[in-house]
């Protein structure tokens, strides 16, 4: 078995073209569906994003 690292220099010494292929195969090849991970990606994203007022802390009441 390979270690993360060892599979992360595969990836990145692999032609552009057969790594376009590993991203777009790669919720299939870690058993998810596109969407769920498209899903995920964005509520990730978005949860570092927000800047609501209401989220703030105030140290005075």
């Amino acid at each position: 078995m390979k270690t993360l690292q060892e599979i992360e220099e595969a990836i990145e010494a692999l032609p552009l073209p057969d790594r376009l292929r590993l991203y777009k195969d790669m919720p299939q090849l870690i058993g998810r569906d596109v969407e769920d991970v498209d899903w995920q990606r964005m509520a990730i994203e978005s949860f570092f994003q927000d800047d609501s007022p209401d989220d703030h802390v105030y140290d005075h009441v």
